[in-house]
């Protein structure tokens, strides 16, 4: 029998841009990757998915799989038991799947964030946790977590800048900082009404500074890991190709987002694939220095609207 059936369904189901580049990986690490996938890809759907009705209902989701990470219940069969198989065999750090749960839950009743820090707490848990876990399941050492933290914050980013508008309209839900939108002259109301014009544009623009600056960062990172650690993460430098290109390609449509879902097709994804694997990753060199980004400070308290 297939010890990973439910989460290799989930995840061919998926066809989502991290199953894609799980073709890499030797067979017993593609397993228990499917398996975490099928955890990430649970969670989020307790929380987005009409299937389950109120906020209740997905809080219990959600606790019953806290019980399920920290082994305080008994996995049913199926995706739980795959979980727990994963967590025994390659035994990662539990830590950051919980943060996962916990920053998922934060979407039941989601409060837009009111400064960056906010909305990079966020971040973090549903985006550069999953890389940390993803980073240990890999085969990874310790020194990667770095790489996987900024990783994280970037696609994650990419992810607000090209869900902008469905995340509002579908969800009721704004992840750009309240801050940042009040500086730029954006309001909740344009956000609603979809209004795309020159302030919407630049403030669309300034978050994707801040995404190009961590894919800088996890660049320098990858850059500095092992051999051995940078063969690891190849799923996750083509993850990081991928993503960059979306950003592009909002940046040389200027951020149409209202207009149409940015995507790689999947021929360009294997190419991705290929290029990490041959270990000729690059982003559009030369890139700055972390410390030509010292604009991109979130203080606003000596700047103000015309």
């Amino acid at each position: 029998m297939n010890e990973s059936a439910e989460a290799d369904a989930i995840t061919r189901n998926a066809k989502s841009n991290l199953a894609f580049t799980l073709v890499n990986l030797p067979e017993e690490r593609r397993r228990h990757m499917a398996q975490f996938y099928a955890f990430c890809r649970i969670i989020d759907d307790i929380v987005d998915e009409p299937v389950l009705s109120g906020s209740a209902e997905r809080h219990a989701a959600l606790d019953r799989w806290v019980a399920v990470i920290t082994h305080a219940a008994q996995p049913t069969p199926g995706i739980e038991e795959e979980v727990q198989t994963m967590l025994r065999e390659v035994e990662p750090d539990p830590a950051p799947m919980l943060q996962l749960i916990e920053g998922c839950r934060g979407d039941i009743d989601q409060k837009q964030p009111e400064t960056r820090e906010d909305m990079l707490a966020y971040a973090y848990k549903v985006a550069s946790c999953v890389g940390i876990t993803a980073a240990e399941v890999m085969g990874a050492s310790n020194a990667a977590k770095s790489y996987a933290v900024a990783l994280g914050y970037a696609l994650q980013l990419v992810n607000i800048l090209r869900d902008v508008a469905e995340d509002c309209r579908k969800y009721g839900r704004v992840y750009l900082p309240a801050k940042d939108m009040q500086f730029f002259g954006v309001s909740l109301e344009d956000l609603k009404e979809q209004r795309y014009n020159y302030r919407m544009r630049q403030l669309l623009a300034y978050e994707a500074a801040i995404a190009e600056k961590f894919f800088g960062e996890a660049e320098e990172r990858y850059q500095a890991l092992s051999v051995e650690d940078r063969n690891a993460l190849i799923p996750a430098q083509a993850m990081s190709l991928i993503y960059h290109t979306i950003l592009e390609k909002m940046q040389a449509d200027e951020y149409r987002v209202f207009e149409r879902r940015y995507a790689v097709g999947n021929f360009r994804k294997l190419w991705f694939l290929l290029r990490a694997r041959m270990g000729t990753v690059e982003l559009p060199l030369p890139l700055p220095s972390l410390a030509d980004w010292s604009f991109l400070k979130n203080d606003h308290s000596d700047e103000k609207k015309s």
